[in-house]
């Protein structure tokens, strides 16, 4: 019997790519990490205390990884990251009252590929700098920054890091005097940044995603819980760009929060606890067995409880 859950098979297949490029470029110990991880998952087979008759399957345990390029584990790190931050808007919302949310995208120059790490640290400080000024202040209550390295057409040699930020401020922002226009902000960050060139940013107003069920807020969410960098563009790389990406991304922090947010989400927790087990929401289930699932020829497998 297989696993009925489509998306844990579908994400340990991705990790395949991710193996063979760390195999050719001699990253043993991390190809080891990846090939392994994901191997067994653990499921409790629960029942509702209600007495309805409705059963699920919960993740208990599995071997994951945590290797940040891994397919699988940057999927749950992902669904980590998208229900902490929902439940901390709602708690925003829910103490005071409804919000408004801005996507705002700040780029840099393509930097050489071995500045990269250079270059991100510069990027936070001067996010930092702009973060303090009276403007930023007077706007934004709050803030959920995601650094991303590369894009779809990020050139051989080089890396694209950019920030996408989920902004909170007052609904009533877009009329206010508070207002920020996107030339303001493009020299807000100009001005941060120190550079005589004209950065390239993108600010909107984050609405409702059409023909979907999404409200604003869940929408917010949606656009600003991405992988890091997405393993597809990662494993096309030239094995020279590989190779110095997974060395320069090392230590390298890829999420903050500030304002309103600061207090609300546990980053640490987001990347160290992937099984996503919250006793609280746990109260209305019963375990009734544990099933144990091993991957074997390109699918996971229900192994048979012994005798």
């Amino acid at each position: 019997m297989t696993l009925a859950e489509e998306k844990f098979r579908n994400h340990k297949l991705m990790t395949n790519d991710v193996i063979l490029k760390l195999e050719h470029n001699a990253f043993k110990k991390q190809s080891e990490q990846v090939k392994d991880c994901g191997s067994y998952l653990v499921f409790s087979h629960q029942a509702h205390t209600s007495g309805s008759g409705v059963t699920r399957n919960k993740l208990k345990r599995a071997n994951f990884c945590k290797f940040r390029f891994c397919p699988m584990c940057a999927w749950r790190r992902n669904i980590n990251i998208g229900r902490e931050l929902l439940a901390a808007l709602n708690s925003i919302e829910d103490d005071r009252g409804e919000m408004g949310y801005v996507f705002l995208t700040l780029t840099v120059k393509n930097p050489h590929i071995e500045d990269l790490k250079t270059t991100v640290s510069k990027m936070n400080k001067s996010f930092k700098r702009m973060s303090e000024t009276k403007d930023f202040k007077s706007a934004v209550f709050g803030y959920f920054k995601a650094l991303e390295i590369l894009g779809d057409n990020t050139k051989e040699g080089e890396a694209h890091p950019h920030f996408h930020i989920l902004l909170l401020v007052n609904k009533s922002y877009f009329v206010s005097r508070d207002y920020l226009s996107q030339t303001k902000w493009i020299e807000m960050w100009q001005n941060a940044l120190r550079v005589d060139y004209t950065p390239v940013v993108d600010v909107r107003k984050i609405k409702p995603k059409k023909n979907s069920n999404l409200t604003a807020l869940k929408s917010a969410v949606f656009e600003v819980a991405k992988y890091s960098v997405k393993h597809t563009e990662l494993t096309s790389r030239i094995d020279k760009d590989f190779s110095i990406i997974v060395n320069q991304t090392k230590g390298m922090r890829f999420f903050s929060t500030g304002g309103l947010l600061k207090d609300k989400i546990n980053l640490l927790k987001c990347d160290e606890d992937l099984i996503n087990l919250d006793e609280q929401k746990e109260a209305d289930w019963k375990e009734i067995e544990e099933l144990l699932y091993v991957w074997k020829n390109g699918d996971y497998f229900l192994k048979p409880k012994e005798a």
